[in-house]
C-alpha cells in the first residue's frame, strides 16, 4: 500500500512539473528536449531497431554523424529560399540580427524547413538541411557586412535604424541571394 502512494506522489510530482499534463513519458516539461518532442518525432522501439530515426519533428534520414555526406550543397525550392531569407529579414528587424527568444517563432521557421524535408527523398534531407543552415548563415553574414559599411561602430543586437535596414534589405547583392543573379552568393545561386 505505501509503495502505490509513493508512486502515485511520483506521478503527481511529473505531472504537476509537466504543466499538468498526464503524460509521465516527459517528466520535465519545460527542458529544451521537452518542448520539441511533442512536435511529433518520437522514435519508438521499431524505429531504433530498423536504423529509421526521427529527428524531434519527425523527419527521417536526419543523420549527422561523421562521414554521413551531409555536408554538401543542394538544390531547395524558391519557397524555401524566400523562407530563409524572411526568417533572416525579421531577425534584424526585430532582433538586430540575434536569434531572438521567441518559441513559436523558431518552432514556425524549423516546423516550415522540416515539413519541406519530409517531401525530399530521404538520403537527401540531411544535405538540404545543412543548405539551407548555409544559406541562412550567408546571407546574415552579407547583411552584416552591409551594414557595418553604412555604421562602422554597429554591432550584431545593437539597435539599427529602420531606414538602414530597408536599405540594406532592399540592395541587389542581398535579394541576388535568393533569386541567384550575383556572383556574391558564393555558390548559392549558381548550385541552388
Amino acid at each position: 500500500m505505501r509503495i502505490v502512494n509513493n508512486n502515485q506522489g511520483i506521478l503527481q510530482l511529473f505531472s504537476r512539473m509537466n504543466g499538468n499534463r498526464t503524460n509521465a513519458n516527459k517528466p520535465f516539461g519545460n527542458t529544451a528536449s521537452s518542448r520539441h518532442f511533442g512536435i511529433g518525432g518520437r522514435n519508438t522501439l521499431e524505429d531504433l531497431l530498423s536504423g529509421h530515426y526521427k529527428n524531434s519533428y519527425g523527419v527521417e534520414g536526419m543523420v549527422i554523424t561523421e562521414g554521413s555526406n551531409r555536408k554538401r550543397i543542394m538544390p531547395v525550392s524558391d519557397e524555401m529560399k524566400q523562407h530563409v531569407f524572411n526568417n533572416v529579414k525579421d531577425k534584424f528587424y526585430k532582433y538586430y540580427g540575434m536569434s531572438g527568444d521567441n518559441e513559436s517563432e523558431q518552432r514556425e521557421h524549423y516546423g516550415k524547413i522540416n515539413e519541406y524535408l519530409k517531401t525530399i527523398k530521404k538520403e537527401n534531407r540531411s544535405a538540404i538541411s545543412w543548405t539551407l543552415g548555409q544559406m541562412h548563415l550567408g546571407i546574415s553574414q552579407a547583411v552584416t557586412k552591409a551594414i557595418k559599411a553604412k555604421v562602422p561602430l554597429w554591432e550584431v543586437g545593437k539597435p539599427i535604424s529602420k531606414e538602414i535596414l530597408d536599405e540594406v534589405f532592399a540592395d541587389e547583392k542581398i535579394t541576388s541571394m535568393v533569386s541567384g543573379k550575383s556572383g556574391d552568393a558564393k555558390g548559392f545561386d549558381i548550385q541552388i
